[in-house]
């Protein structure tokens, strides 16, 4: 194989660049994390002062952020990865008390890869071109999508029927492959390249058929990613009939030698058992995970994060106490020692998540309908939702973005999103994320009136979301339910 990378797709960073930083011992072990702000100088390079290291730090590994999310910079002694597809610019601090970046310096942006393979097999190579082929379209599809500071936009229904068409011209070149198995292959490959497109009827369609034709041992699979991520899509709205096939399914598919994909499948058994209350299997299934062969592997911390017996969310335990700035310039600190006997739902999200923004039709129905607010026909009403006077459970959200300004221009042109709304500060975001034990957002818990925890994330979504919000509403005595003390948005 021979080739030449690519890069990144990004935006101008303005008058500062954010940067993660961790500091490392001589033994490369992390001794501290944090964000900083690199300021612009007037010869338009980004410096950072370095004098604020840790006494024992030996070297720096650090990330560029923004909104879309982190990736290497310019300068570095060395690369490492950072085990979620992305890499650390490594390096060493003897005789260096600043660090300066030069992005001009660096190649033009979105600039595509460029791979030559030799010697490939013949479905492996028909697989390839199809991604090829069909990918780069999809992904500038999707990047219309993108505003030019890097956020996800809402598709319009234009672009809905855009990205509608492509995928069926794709399904139809995939489908005239020249036999079974190639044709196989490359309808997998069509779920990776157009991953969420399709309705739950088609998308259970795609699911009986993997289930009905495809080898969860197969090697190949080790390429083709999203199979196990479709199956786990559907399974968490299927009949027990298709949800059997599905398990025995992923069963095999934990043995995969390629470790991803058997990670992929142990998650979603994990998920499903913890959902049932099945803790003996949960035990089990976590144990696998934890096997060697999945040592220092980000999905199996990943997945730790979920279901490590010491983990700091549970369901039947307390919500972690939590102080936060609020959003509001001058407004009380967000609290959970404020909340205390009444029920809220706290999610953690930020304008530049993809997922987060694409929830937010569904979130403020619920905020609508578990708070008896009259919204209006149509998604343009929900919009413009108001807030709840004496909301039956309060949303809190508690926003990543590096500037408050970001969530306040995103509550002002897209969503409001009527509720209270708090602020990490970039110097304790590597604590929050420790602290609370998610490796991703959005991250949301149902926390009942004694603070315990009641429901994460997965029963937060989709059709169990309103019925849950309802059920902890009706358990919750009316006379807990204060009114708000401020009108227009928190």
């Amino acid at each position: 194989m021979e080739g030449e990378l690519g890069t990144y797709f990004r935006p101008e960073p303005g008058e500062a660049l954010q940067l993660r930083r961790q500091w490392l011992d001589a033994e490369d072990k992390p001794l501290d994390e944090d964000w900083r702000p690199a300021a612009r100088t007037p010869a338009g390079t980004y410096r950072l002062d370095l004098a604020d290291r840790p006494p024992r730090a030996v070297k720096l590994r650090y990330q560029l952020s923004r909104d879309y999310g982190t990736h290497n910079g310019p300068v570095a002694d060395s690369y490492e990865s950072d085990g979620g597809g992305d890499f650390w610019s490594v390096l060493a601090l003897a005789g260096r008390d600043a660090l300066e970046l030069d992005l001009a310096a660096l190649p033009p942006a979105g600039k595509p890869a460029r791979l030559e393979w030799r010697g490939e097999p013949p479905d492996q190579r028909a697989v390839r071109i199809f991604r090829d082929t069909w990918g780069p379209r999809s992904t500038a599809l999707q990047r219309s999508m993108t505003a030019p500071d890097g956020k996800v936009r809402e598709p319009t229904p234009a672009q809905r029927a855009a990205l509608a068409a492509l995928a069926a011209e794709a399904r139809a070149d995939a489908d005239a492959a020249a036999d079974d198995d190639t044709r196989m292959l490359l309808r997998l490959a069509y779920l990776d390249v157009f991953p969420v497109l399709h309705d739950p009827a088609h998308a259970r369609e795609q699911a009986d058929w993997i289930l009905a034709r495809v080898d969860p041992l197969d090697p190949r699979l080790g390429l083709l990613s999203s199979v196990p991520f479709h199956l786990g899509r559907v399974l968490e709205t299927a009949d027990e009939s298709f949800a059997a096939r599905a398990e025995v399914w992923l069963g095999h598919a934990a043995d995969h030698p390629h470790a991803e994909l058997a990670l992929t499948a142990l998650h979603y058994l994990l998920a499903r058992a913890d959902a049932r209350g099945l803790d003996d299997r949960v035990a089990a299934l976590y144990a696998r995970v934890r096997e060697p062969r999945f040592a220092d592997n980000f999905n199996a911390e990943f997945i730790a994060r979920q279901f490590d017996p010491d983990r700091p969310i549970q369901r039947g335990k307390p919500f972690p106490d939590f102080e936060f700035p609020a959003l509001a310039a001058g407004a009380p600190p967000v609290t959970g020692a404020a909340r205390r006997g009444r029920p809220y739902f706290i999610e953690f999200w930020a304008t530049w998540c993809g997922p987060c923004v694409a929830g937010m039709p569904e979130l403020h129905a619920a905020y609508a309908a578990v708070n008896d607010l009259q919204a209006g026909p149509g998604e343009d009403a929900l919009h413009e939702l108001g807030p709840a006077a004496r909301p039956n459970i309060e949303f809190v959200f508690v926003s990543l973005d590096a500037k408050p300004g970001d969530v306040e221009a995103f509550r002002a042109q897209q969503w409001t999103m009527p509720w209270t709304h708090a602020i990490v500060r970039p110097d304790d975001l590597a604590d929050v994320w420790g602290r609370f034990g998610f490796m991703g957002i959005p991250m949301g818990v149902l926390v009942d009136e004694a603070g315990t925890v009641v429901a994460l994330s997965s029963d937060l979504r989709d059709d169990e979301l309103v019925p849950t919000l309802r059920q902890a509403a009706r358990a919750t005595p009316a006379a807990a339910i204060p009114a708000r003390t401020a009108a227009g948005r928190p």
